[in-house]
């Protein structure tokens, strides 16, 4: 279920938009919730369930500008859509990194042409059991930031904990999303969404260093170029 939060301050366009963005979601298949909101103090109370977000750039007290900068702070996830009449303020977007841009009056191909960018960009969405201290546990494989061979089990590395599995690297690579994840070593797979720097063969996630072995350097820089234009 798509959780899709819509933020105007005026209410006519407010509604407008919603109609407009439940028909694109209706066509597109998707299944999905809609909450509106009318300020951004009001969205910021609940941006962190958001999956989507079409966000108005000119609202009184706290600007789209303003509060977009705050949502990746509670919800990094959340693909924020910006939506002006003055095409001139898309440049300040820049700034917090919107996915897209929509121009008021509002188009509905448009309004739909940026909401199939953002499921094309959905990955990982499958879900993996592992465990710790032998308790179950299930996450959606785009929570992993890499995974590390130990002995006849696997580490799995999220940013809450880690965890293991009795399994391989080998067995790993036949259910995960080969979309976002590379098996980079003989050690080592990463999911490329966490990936904060890559330079002259060395991955950095978090505070971790992740050689790339000599053999996989150019297959992992194409596919990692591939991911970055596909699917960021």
């Amino acid at each position: 279920m798509i959780k899709v939060g819509i933020c105007d301050d005026e209410k006519i366009v407010l509604e407008l938009l919603k109609s407009l963005v439940e028909q694109c979601l209706k066509e597109l298949e998707e299944d999905s919730t809609i909450l509106t909101f009318d300020s951004g103090e009001k969205l910021l109370e609940e941006a962190k369930g958001l999956d989507i977000l079409f966000l108005d750039i000119e609202m009184p007290g706290m600007d789209g500008i303003e509060t977009g900068k705050r949502i990746p702070r509670q919800n990094p996830d959340c693909k924020i859509i910006m939506a002006t009449s003055r095409q001139e303020r898309f440049k300040e977007a820049f700034k917090i990194n919107a996915f897209r841009f929509v121009t008021k009056p509002f188009q509905k191909e448009e309004i739909k042409e940026a909401l199939k960018d953002v499921f094309q960009t959905r990955v990982g969405m499958e879900k993996i059991e592992v465990y710790r201290e032998r308790v179950p546990y299930t996450f959606f494989q785009k929570d992993i930031l890499y995974m590390e061979s130990m002995d006849s089990s696997v580490e799995f590395v999220l940013r809450e904990c880690v965890f293991r599995k009795e399994t391989s690297l080998k067995e790993l690579e036949t259910i995960l999303d080969d979309r976002i994840f590379y098996r980079v070593n003989k050690q080592c797979i990463v999911n490329m969404q966490h990936i904060n720097t890559y330079k002259n063969g060395v991955i950095r996630i978090g505070a971790t260093e992740i050689r790339v072995s000599i053999r996989k350097k150019k297959e992992f820089e194409k596919a990692y170029i591939m991911f970055d234009v596909s699917y960021r």
